[in-house]
């Protein structure tokens, strides 16, 4: 398995640090500051390993959408 593939996980996207950073477009250092200031849902594998899974990630985003009034 490639360390930068997408784990699936009985049927669960699992994705690391650098591919949720891709995705929001940002640095890893960001996702460990919103972890902890604007509840980034993540999984701690060990004391060193963080996952998250993408439905949590769309879940995370789609709650955090701000509606524009036209």
């Amino acid at each position: 398995m490639k360390h930068n593939a997408t784990v699936n996980l009985t049927g669960v996207d699992v994705l690391d640090d650098k591919q949720v950073s891709a995705l929001l477009n940002t640095n890893p250092r960001t996702l460990r500051l919103w972890r902890h200031t604007r509840g980034l849902p993540f999984v701690r594998i060990t004391s060193k390993v963080i996952r998250y899974r993408r439905a949590d990630i769309d879940d995370w985003l789609a709650r955090r959408r701000v509606a524009i009034a036209a």
